[in-house]
């Protein structure tokens, strides 16, 4: 069981940082405004592009890391099984 919430939560990392990374960049292109007034910014989606995608590397990028440890532990621990028999 613990296995399948591990892969499932992997799976869901990259859609969660794809999600942050486009609400930044939306939220930058309409100046952050609670209303949307009809105007865009490029230069704000730029900016709000790239502040998503820190924001996204820093959360999904811990996330990815610790599932890549969970995985290497498991590896580990199926091989240990595997040796203390033989």
């Amino acid at each position: 069981m613990n296995r399948f919430l591990a892969r499932t939560l992997s799976t869901l990392n990259a859609v969660f940082a794809l999600l942050i990374i486009v609400i930044a960049t939306a939220s930058g292109a309409t100046g952050g405004g609670y209303y949307f007034t009809g105007s865009l910014s490029l230069s704000g989606a730029i900016f709000g592009g790239l502040g998503g995608v820190l924001v996204a590397a820093l959360i999904c990028g811990t996330i990815a890391f610790l599932t890549l440890i969970e995985r290497h532990l498991s590896v580990l621990a199926e091989a240990a099984k595997r040796n203390v028999g033989g």
